[in-house]
């Protein structure tokens, strides 16, 4: 079994980044459930038969008292963690709870989760069979998914100016589908209507770019995603309407070319 290493600063991580308020965003999928009678022994092995994995998974951690805990893992990596008392109460967080709760022999349950950025989906659902717009897609949802990434990881220092990078694409694939809306005399009325969404969402994302730190970006981005996600259904029905309208008025992917420049 490959060893279980636990972020030293996993403290000061928890703090910055409640794990609590991250998994209201999160793709959570349950891929494991264990009622444990060996205790810590048994919890290690199937914690550490994930921790050989290059993915983000949760461990759900009860024991026979009710106290329970979060840990989120990327391989054998111990990222982020939340412990709380049967009422309810926060217990603070360190490498050696941690350490004593994976060998301990009260455990009484462990639930293992698969864990994915919120959007991952976003770019099954976008792809139209419109390559512009698909490319344009999938670069802002890659690059939200960099930022998901480092939130995980937490890599404090370098949200921000992922989000930056996120934002770009974002702006980049708004004004594509602009202008190919022009070029291909889209109906009026539903290009305003379409620029209003993207307006909508442009001041979003002006509110997370406005955030003075890493720690505050995280606590706004989990309290506007339901909105986030909100106006991405909206747009996509918009993007749909506009990618069969372009297929219809250029078919074929030759004609791509000609409103690429």
């Amino acid at each position: 079994m490959k060893s279980i290493v636990i972020r030293e600063d996993i403290e000061n991580v928890q703090k910055l980044i409640p794990l609590s308020k991250l998994l209201d965003i999160l793709e959570v999928e349950i891929i494991e459930s264990t009622v444990l009678e060996g205790g810590g022994k048994i919890l290690l092995e199937v914690v550490g038969r994930y921790a050989s994995e290059n993915e983000y998974y949760m461990a759900h951690i009860i024991n026979q008292e009710g106290t329970s805990c979060m840990l989120l893992m990327n391989g054998d990596m111990i990222l982020n963690a939340e412990c709380r008392r049967p009422d309810g109460g926060e217990i603070p967080v360190n490498p050696e709870l941690i350490k004593g709760l994976l060998y301990s022999s009260n455990v009484r349950k462990l639930d293992m989760y698969r864990v994915k950025s919120p959007f991952m989906k976003w770019i099954e659902k976008y792809n139209l069979g419109v390559e512009p717009l698909d490319a344009a897609h999938r670069k802002m949802f890659e690059k939200f998914n960099i930022v998901i990434k480092y939130i995980l990881d937490g890599e404090l220092g370098k949200i921000q100016e992922a989000f930056r990078e996120a934002y770009d694409a974002c702006d980049g694939h708004f004004k594509l589908e602009e202008m190919l809306q022009d070029k291909c005399r889209y109906d009026k009325r539903k290009k305003e209507s379409h620029v209003k969404r993207h307006l909508e969402f442009k001041m979003l994302m002006d509110k997370l770019a406005s955030t003075s730190n890493a720690s505050q970006f995280v606590k706004l981005l989990t309290d506007l995603y339901i909105y986030i996600a909100s106006y991405l259904d909206y747009m996509l029905k918009d993007d749909m309407d506009l990618a069969e309208y372009l297929k219809k008025k250029m078919p074929g992917e030759g004609s791509w070319g000609v409103v690429q420049h």
